[in-house]
């Protein structure tokens, strides 16, 4: 599949609703696929490695494990650096989405308990 057609495809749709509705695990498993398929070194693979790992960061806040979830946005954001705005609009998304989602989770770590120690 070409990345245009990885970006109308059900897997990636129905992986964006389930992050949206907080079924972490699933949308990670729903993007792995869609991953796999783009071209290396693209900029459309690593806006959707962005996405699976912010999925598994807010996995990883669910069960109340900051220190992970800070390692996952930071593994998140050079995924969505390196994949820039056009990565994200190749995708069809929002290139502000997963980033504002990453700062979100990474501030409610250092919230947590033991948020702070690294």
């Amino acid at each position: 599949m070409t990345p245009a057609a990885l970006a109308a495809s059900d897997a990636w749709g129905a992986g964006w609703q389930y992050l949206q509705q907080g079924y972490f695990w699933e949308a990670h498993e729903l993007f792995e696929p869609v991953w796999i398929a783009l071209p290396p070194n693209s900029r459309q693979r690593a806006f959707v490695q962005g996405a699976i790992q912010i999925a598994n960061a807010a996995l990883k806040a669910r069960m109340g494990r900051p220190r992970a979830v800070l390692r996952l946005c930071d593994i998140a954001r050079g995924h969505l650096e390196a994949a820039g705005r056009t990565g994200a609009r190749a995708m069809g998304a929002d290139p502000d989405t997963l980033p504002e989602r990453a700062e979100r989770l990474r501030a409610a770590a250092n919230l947590s308990p033991g948020g702070d120690a690294e």
